[in-house]
């Protein structure tokens, strides 16, 4: 059994930084156990251990009278190489700053970034993370598809020795596993309270796609229902309302109805957001004046349509940060079991959500 430890964790960090940054291959000489010791600040029984556990796995090997060398483990293991897999690359998303944030940080530790985007397509991801283990990896970045799909699949690699972080999307079934994520639903709660404030009654959320495709979403429904309890709202027998992007459909119709006299709209993304502003224009009423809407993700677009829209931002260049932090750490044997972390949102008022509306349009 190996040992275990921080310390421990720090040798094994410093090696495997210093083969990195040293370019060095299999049988190259590392440094002497004083200078690892220098380094790491660590006592000669703990450096010891540590070396222990890394001749196990066959990262260095020693040589009596020599000294410590490379093992064929780095070579085969891929440790100087994390993959990214995004579910898409859109202009008018902010998905590269999460790529950019990820970069950013394993740059400084002399790691190199493998982007792979699988097209929102599920078995292409399936597929890729299948290549990548065969290739060597056993730590990957993954942005999913869905939370619905692949779920069983990244099991499985788990249970062979692939060491997943997800971003963003928790999949459905996997009660522990690596995530980091923002705080959707006090996002959704935000947004919502804000509207609320604005002197809004009947407000519905709108996305989409369906609730259960991802976590994301329904985290943020979550905390729009939140919301109108906490304020003594009730909610409307039908509250979540969703069409495909640029598609009208019945869902739309309904929102757009002044029958129904809804006077808010809870996007659950930026996209979202426009996509019912646009119908909105397109039928005649006027946001803000007819209807309020606001967002969630502060896309670039939010800034530039007309009018600006109010909305949730949420610090995608971290999200990619802390995830390639994370999978760094696993990667080097510096932490342990599964970690979660939730970033922190912040609200963004602008006109879309301004208080001008006609109660009952």
């Amino acid at each position: 059994m190996p040992y275990t430890g921080k310390k421990l964790a720090i040798v094994q960090t410093y090696l495997l930084d210093y083969i990195r940054a040293h370019s060095l291959t299999v049988g190259a000489k590392l440094p002497t156990e004083k200078e690892m010791m220098e380094h790491t600040g660590v006592s000669r029984v703990t450096l010891r251990r540590s070396l222990a556990n890394m001749q196990d796995e066959k990262l260095i090997y020693s040589v009596q009278g020599s000294g410590y060398f490379v093992g064929d483990g780095c070579d085969a293991l891929r440790v100087d190489t994390i993959p990214l897999i995004i579910s898409y690359n859109h202009e008018n998303s902010k998905i590269l700053n999460i790529v950019h944030g990820a970069q950013s940080y394993l740059e400084k530790h002399h790691c190199q970034l493998d982007l792979r985007i699988s097209k929102k397509n599920s078995e292409i991801e399936k597929q890729t993370l299948e290549q990548l283990y065969q290739e060597g990896y056993r730590c990957a970045i993954v942005f999913p598809v869905s939370s619905e799909e692949n779920a069983d699949f990244y099991f499985e690699m788990i249970q062979k020795g692939m060491h997943l972080v997800f971003i963003d999307r928790k999949p459905k079934g996997l009660s522990c596993c690596n995530l980091v994520t923002c705080d959707n639903m006090t996002g959704g709660y935000l947004a919502t309270k804000h509207l609320i404030e604005q002197g809004h009654r009947n407000i519905v959320a709108f996305g989409l796609e369906p609730l259960e495709h991802i976590s994301a979403v329904s985290e943020r429904y979550a905390g729009y229902r939140r919301a109108l309890k906490e304020h003594g709202i009730p909610e409307p027998p039908k509250s979540y309302y969703y069409a495909q992007y640029r598609k009208y459909n019945e869902d739309i119709e309904a929102i757009l109805n002044p029958e129904n006299r809804i006077t808010a709209v809870f996007a659950i993304n930026d996209h979202a957001a426009v996509d019912i502003a646009t119908h909105a224009y397109e039928h005649g009423l006027k946001v803000p004046d007819s209807l309020a809407v606001i967002g969630f993700d502060n896309l670039d677009i939010t800034a530039v349509f007309s009018p600006h829209l109010s909305t949730i931002d949420q610090p995608f260049t971290q999200l990619g940060e802390v995830s390639a932090k994370l999978a760094y750490k696993i990667l080097t044997h510096a932490v342990q079991g599964f970690t979660q972390r939730v970033l922190p949102v912040k609200l963004i008022i602008r006109e879309s959500t301004q208080r001008k509306f006609s109660l009952f349009r």
